[in-house]
């Protein structure tokens, strides 16, 4: 009983934490928005939010790992995006190539566990639509990335561990589940080029988001970016409705972060429901009256990277690996 007590108190303490982390990496948002400076917005809010969403290592050395892997490896990926979206064949293949470099990455057993999440960084620099824009975003993604490393090295945030590497993962292994994120994504990329998507990101971001080498879990991960994306939905759509100040609209977003942190160890964590709110809420907050468009597009271009990961990719690849391959083993 003691024992059960001490648990929650820990978890308690923990939660709180990564509430309060959340808001002070939302902080240089919260002050440009103050200031009524709006033009990067959205970046400093993304970057900010991206970094409190993540695990924090319990040591040091982690967290400096942590870091430096964002804001170094990460931003360069993100400049990669912005830098091919306007050459769709270009554009393909490069996210074909970083998905398989990362999947190799994330066998690495101290930094594998944040290198499938550089996927996100990497179609957001996609969704910049431009070279120009993105070379524009950039001294502020880097700005606040850094800004939320420096502050997560404090020794007094409670540790929330990382997803541990599966060292069970053979080169071979880790191989066919880079193939199977690059063939989704790319096919979700070009789906987006050829629909005309407003945001040619975010349906090869839940591909990305979902696929992984075991099935059940790919099932799970798409489960929930399904429900966390339409909750998230909901919970943007209510917002605007009620909503028409930016300022207020600004620290709606903040606290929608902060409510992430704050749930991030209980089941509500486990979908990313405050995380699409959030990314929402501030996609909304250059124009209020697209912000139903945008809420719209974001679900329908998340249910085509869901269904192409699963319907495409999970199902049907490792039958096609087993008759290649009888030997291969079918997590």
């Amino acid at each position: 009983m003691t024992l059960t007590l001490l648990k929650s108190k820990h978890d308690l303490d923990l939660m709180w934490t990564e509430a309060l982390r959340a808001l002070v990496c939302l902080a240089p948002m919260l002050v440009m928005s103050g200031f009524g400076k709006t033009a990067y917005l959205v970046t400093l809010g993304q970057g900010g939010f991206l970094y409190s969403w993540l695990f924090l290592p319990a040591k040091l050395k982690g967290r400096l790992v942590m870091g430096v892997m964002l804001v170094g490896m990460g931003l360069a990926f993100y400049l990669v995006g912005g830098n091919v979206v306007q050459h769709p064949i270009l554009a393909l293949f490069f996210t074909f190539l970083v998905c398989l470099n990362l999947s190799f990455l994330s066998g690495w057993s101290i930094g594998g566990p944040l290198a499938l999440t550089l996927i996100m960084i990497y179609t957001a620099g996609l969704n910049t639509g431009s070279p120009e824009k993105a070379a524009n975003n950039f001294m502020a993604f880097a700005f606040v990335l850094t800004w939320s490393a420096l502050i997560s090295l404090l020794p007094f945030w409670k540790p929330y561990p990382p997803p541990p590497v599966n060292k069970e993962l053979s080169e071979l292994d880790l191989a066919e589940q880079g193939v199977r994120l690059g063939i989704g994504s790319s096919l979700a990329l070009a789906v987006s080029y050829m629909a005309g998507f407003a945001k040619l990101g975010w349906a090869p971001s839940a591909v990305g988001n979902v696929v992984r080498f075991d099935e059940n879990m790919s099932k799970k991960r798409a489960w929930a970016r399904f429900l966390g994306t339409i909750g998230g939905a909901f919970i943007a759509s209510l917002a605007l409705a009620f909503i028409t100040s930016l300022t207020v609209l600004v620290w709606v977003g903040a606290v929608s972060a902060v409510l992430n942190g704050l749930f991030k160890k209980t089941k509500v964590g486990m979908i990313p429901l405050f995380y699409t709110a959030t990314i929402l809420i501030l996609y909304s907050v250059n124009d209020l009256s697209a912000g139903r468009a945008t809420i719209l597009n974001r679900v329908f271009y998340n249910l085509v990277g869901i269904s192409i990961g699963l319907f495409i990719v999970v199902y049907p690849f490792p039958n096609l690996i087993k008759r290649i391959n009888p030997k291969t083993k079918i997590a």
